[in-house]
């Protein structure tokens, strides 16, 4: 799944992978619902949290 993305991802290609608006990404990124780390001011978020937020909702 989503093998065409790199193993750490951005929000823009979490959007992408997920079809959901930034907006949206970033609530689930502030509840906990999807881990991500925030290197500078950029979030990064690993590609098997985000198959594992697709398995879980």
């Amino acid at each position: 799944m989503f093998s065409e993305y790199p193993d750490v991802v951005n929000i823009d290609q979490v959007c992408q992978m997920l079809h959901l608006s930034k907006r949206t990404v970033y609530s689930l990124i502030q509840t906990g619902q999807l881990p991500a780390k925030k290197i500078g001011r950029i979030y990064r978020v690993r590609k098997t949290d985000v198959s594992h937020f697709m398995v879980s909702a």
